[in-house]
């Protein structure tokens, strides 16, 4: 990583640079024709999977109808689909004969019949119109199984009444989900869905809203089918749903006056404490595929919700440290988001959803210790203390784990020799000039994805701009730079809104793009919290729509904070915000990093299936089985069928590590590297191991912890280090003044009237008090200034706690001083939440909201203890009641 920055006196600001530096190598080749096939498993018995798999299937539709069934136990349960797929064959019955599929006539395969996966099954499935015998069959051995796929034809119908058969008033689960049966249509049980289907709309509605919403293809409205709200087929039949308020939902004729509304109710847990407790033990075992559930803790003895998922903290002890499980080349675990893959022989995790949350585990093959956090204030990334639950896996040796032995290492070439046996070169750049070849490359330029002042950050959070400025791009010594620098600009769409960094994104739009193939980027990347360096591809046309119908193959993704690993994904399936992604991590060996040297990132694309690589050495794969396009269902290697150009870029903050910004360095060795201190003074959290470990970058001080509460102390200690002394003095004597005279107007203006501090979490409605030992507003308000606290304020022992509503009514402040959570009071939820406060009639039986006198004010200041704060807490304090 290279950094660039200068300094005019000591203590001036310094203009630091990320650098993401990178020279393309046997940058695009085409593959070979033949492909190496692994010999696998014959086939020596089958058997049904369960009595659902057959052997005979019944369905019923309108024209035709869906079947499908798991795979059959081979072998007598030992050998798995992966293990024999391709001794497997599939005959259909025509006449007395059978016939192999393919040549039966009229089946087609991922059209009207094919294979299906799903949470680590796998299994067949067919549309059909007719009743249909299916053979399966060994090529080895000869070894059969019969399935009977039996079709009834429903004569379609329209709706002239509709009777509820479950609710319609219906209570949704912890996790949101509710659901219903169809109902009885037209007075005649026998009258089935299918039959009816053509003639039935679905809308929704919040229950205070008084507009209806047509969720039929209609993501834009926030309803996707199968994310939150879909179909199911047992028993009948009916809709679920996901929710996060209650909603009506109403199902209508388009051929009729006859319509049905539910209202499906979900009730918001209060939490009076985020003490987290067990939810049903805490010690798991794994089962024969490895696989452990762990249900999510308790908060305030209820189980979570969708929107406190994000505030959790997940980890694992490794070698008696504990971990984030997010940090994969640490952890050893790879997240998972859209179920376990199969094809990857990495440690997973992820979420489910079954009444309640849970994390999945799989394959646990040894034993381990987890723990689970959540913030004693209910915020994300709030201090956790102890507050943690922990849990025992134990772990099952003979699970088994997806063998990926069969994909081999690729040999690399190198920037003077970039041939690769049996590969045509057909493009490189290695950029041997001066300037950026604007004959291969365009720059993209701006802060939004278009003239939306929604599309900020392109889409994602991020706070750079790019511009075509050599500073922030250019070739030097055979090298590619791309640079973020401190350098705030607006824009036309929103002239409020500054992009804080600038910084470089370049890409080979029309001018090269590939379909199939083998890319190539040898690169040096920057570390640092918040940084995101990228190498990947985007379609030349958006043949399938908008992203991520088309697809986006992410060739090297890394986040600066985590300079031991690298990550490759594939976004496919609807437009946004129906899109999917998969994707897997590589971890560097040890004592390697992707900024300690340059590191070759591979992709090698063919028709069904993407894999990649790092130095060579395979550690991810995807099958067109796994990726799809909304657009054309009937197509299985779509959107990966198009040609697709390329695309580098340094992208600072935005949603890939969590919002994280790229000055953040607290704890981050790597952000303290690229900062370049002359010295590190530590507060109370800088622990000994810390301190070592800080000491190697710069010389460091640890603020002792009876100065830390002491905004003098802490003040002359610092000024002392830094040899401004003097300067210090005269700042204590100023401020001390000053604090004179404020108390004075203040008792003048106020007497022993009461004061108290809240602070308002928007999320949830919950309200902190600050007590009078709370260092950031109890120092100042009631020993410095000698203001008077109510009861409950006086009598805490804690620095600030949740409010329960109980207490509402007890608390006798005259004046409040109410600070938002996040953002400012301008923003539109905080401004919402204020007037829902006000207006709330428990609120209402607080003096200083009976008076009028409850005054937002800005955050940030009032939460923290330093001198400077403190004056503008002051200043507050007399523009507010000492006008």
């Amino acid at each position: 990583m290279n950094t660039s920055h200068f300094r005019e006196k000591r203590f001036m600001k310094k203009v630091l640079g990320m650098l993401l530096v990178v020279v393309m190598l046997a940058s695009i080749g085409i593959l070979p024709a033949s492909k190496v096939q692994a010999a696998g498993t014959t086939v020596t018995s089958m058997e049904y999977f369960s009595p659902a798999d057959g052997p005979v299937i019944s369905k019923s539709g309108v024209g035709k109808a869906s079947y499908g069934f798991v795979m059959p136990k081979f072998n007598g349960g030992s050998a798995t689909w992966n293990d024999v797929y391709s001794d497997v064959g599939v005959n259909v019955k025509v006449g007395s004969n059978w016939v192999d599929i393919d040549q039966a006539g009229g089946y087609i395969y991922n059209q009207n019949w094919g294979h299906w996966s799903d949470g680590g099954f796998n299994g067949y499935w067919f549309t059909l119109s007719a009743t249909t015998e299916i053979q399966l069959y060994s090529k080895a051995n000869g070894v059969k199984l019969e399935y009977q796929l039996v079709f009834q034809n429903i004569n379609k119908t329209t709706i002239t009444a509709m009777n509820a058969t479950q609710g319609p008033q219906i209570t949704a689960g912890f996790t949101g989900g509710a659901g219903f049966t169809y109902p009885t249509f037209n007075n005649n049980p026998a009258v089935t869905y299918e039959a009816v289907a053509d003639d039935l709309k679905v809308y929704v509605k919040p229950v205070n809203s008084s507009t209806w919403i047509d969720i039929d293809n209609n993501a834009a409205s926030g309803w996707i089918y199968d994310q939150n709200f879909g179909q199911f087929t047992d028993g009948g039949g009916g809709y679920w749903f996901n929710v996060t308020e209650s909603i009506n939902v109403k199902l209508e004729s388009k051929t009729s006056s006859a319509n049905l509304v539910y209202t499906i109710t979900f009730n918001e847990p209060t939490r009076n404490s985020y003490v987290i407790t067990p939810y049903e033990g805490t010690t798991f075992t794994a089962d024969a595929n490895g696989s452990i559930g762990v249900p999510l803790p308790k908060i305030d003895g209820g189980a979570p919700i969708a929107k406190e998922l994000g505030n959790f903290v997940y980890q694992i002890n490794i070698n008696g440290q504990w971990v984030d499980l997010s940090n994969a080349s640490q952890s050893k675990f790879a997240y998972s988001g859209n179920g376990y893959n199969n094809m990857s022989d990495a440690n997973q995790w992820g979420y489910w959803a079954d009444y309640v949350y849970g994390l999945w585990f799989q394959p646990i093959q040894e034993n381990m210790q987890i723990r689970i956090g959540y913030p004693l204030n209910g915020q994300a990334g709030g201090s956790i203390g102890n507050n943690f639950v922990n849990y025992t896996f134990i772990g099952n040796p003979n699970a088994p784990r997806p063998d990926i032995s069969d994909q081999e290492d690729i040999s690399i070439g190198t920037p003077t020799n970039p041939a690769i046996a049996g590969m045509n070169l057909i493009w490189q750049d290695e950029f041997n000039g001066t300037t950026l070849d604007t004959s291969k490359w365009n720059y993209e330029t701006g802060y939004y994805l278009n003239n939306d002042p929604g599309t900020w950050g392109w889409g994602n959070a991020e706070l750079q701009h790019y511009t075509n400025s050599t500073q922030n791009v250019y070739v030097q010594d055979g090298k590619l730079n791309i640079k973020a620098m401190n350098d705030s600009k607006s824009f036309p769409q929103d002239p409020n809104r500054y992009a804080q960094y600038s910084s470089g994104k370049i890409n080979t739009k029309d001018k090269l793009s590939l379909k199939y193939g083998r890319v190539d980027f040898r690169a040096k990347l920057p570390t640092g919290d918040g940084i995101w360096p990228a190498l990947w591809m985007l379609p030349q046309n958006s043949v399938y729509g908008t992203w991520a119908a088309s697809g986006e193959i992410d060739v090297m993704e890394a986040r600066g904070r985590l300079p031991g690993s690298v990550s490759g994904t594939i976004h496919f399936g609807g437009q946004w915000p129906a899109n999917q992604y998969s994707g897997g991590d590589y971890h560097f060996p040890a004592g390697q990093t992707f900024a300690n040297d340059y590191h070759v990132y591979s992709v090698v694309w063919e028709e069904d299936n993407i894999k990649w690589y790092v130095d060579g050495k395979f550690y991810y794969k995807v099958t067109n089985e796994q990726w799809y396009s909304a657009a054309a269902p009937n197509n299985p290697n779509a959107p990966f069928d198009e040609p697709f150009y390329l695309i580098m870029n340094l992208a600072v903050g935005g949603n890939f590590d969590g919002g994280r910004t790229l000055f953040d360095v607290t704890g981050n060795i790597e952000a303290l590297l690229v900062a370049e201190p002359d010295l590190i003074i530590g507060a109370g959290e800088v622990d000994a191991e810390q301190y070592e470990l800080y000491s190697k970058v710069a010389p460091t001080f640890r603020l002792p912890d009876d100065v830390l509460s002491d905004s003098r102390k802490t003040l002359t200690l610092i000024a002392d280090l830094l040899g401004l002394s003097e300067k210090a003095e005269q700042v204590i004597a100023d401020y001390d003044a000053h604090i004179a005279d404020v108390k004075a107007k203040l008792n003048s203006a106020i007497g022993d009237e009461k004061i108290v501090v809240l602070r308002m979490n928007v999320a949830d409605k919950s309200i902190n008090i600050f007590g009078i030992h709370n260092t950031f507003v109890g120092e100042i308000l009631y020993k410095e200034l000698g203001l008077k606290a109510p009861a409950f304020a006086e009598a805490m022992t804690e620095g600030n706690i949740v409010l329960s509503n109980e207490v509402i009514p007890e608390l006798d402040a005259d004046h409040i001083i109410l600070l938002p959570s996040n953002g400012t009071w301008e923003e539109e939820s905080n401004a919402k939440a204020l007037e829902e406060m006000k207006a709330n009639s428990l609120w209402q039986t607080v003096p200083a909201f009976k008076n009028g006198h409850v005054y937002p004010v800005e955050r940030s200041y009032w939460q923290t203890g330093a001198i400077t704060a403190n004056g503008l807490k002051m200043d507050d304090l007399l523009r507010l009641l000492a006008p």
